[in-house]
């Protein structure tokens, strides 16, 4: 899918994979590995970090990148695995308290969770 995302090309496909189309018109693509000091895959786009399962999320999940109404989760743990099948929107009720958020793991069946705190 073609998502256009502060005035940068993505090709973003559901198996976690992302190409950037370069000036010259071809697509290159963006290596998943490691590169933010929690282990997430962060990727700079005019100045401005976007996690991977954040945009694999925009595409897919209509998830909007400007608004911190959710939180993705990774349902493996594995903060690189941002394959579609993975990734899992959770609402966000409050801030106050984050450590509630993790204890979420058991309810995985529903695309979005609706978190009380």
């Amino acid at each position: 899918m073609i998502v256009i995302i502060r005035g940068s090309t993505l090709n973003v496909h559901d198996d976690g994979t992302i190409q950037r189309k370069l000036i010259s018109g071809r697509w290159k693509e963006i290596k998943n590995k490691a590169n933010h000091n929690k282990g997430y895959n962060v990727i700079l786009i005019n100045k401005k970090q976007f996690m991977r399962s954040s945009i694999i999320a925009n595409a897919f999940l209509e998830y909007n990148l400007d608004e911190k109404k959710y939180f993705i989760s990774h349902l493996d743990l594995d903060r690189l695995n941002c394959k579609l099948t993975n990734l899992r929107l959770i609402e966000k009720t409050s801030r106050k308290n984050s450590k509630n958020y993790f204890c979420l793991w058991i309810q995985m069946d529903p695309l979005i969770l609706h978190v009380q705190t």
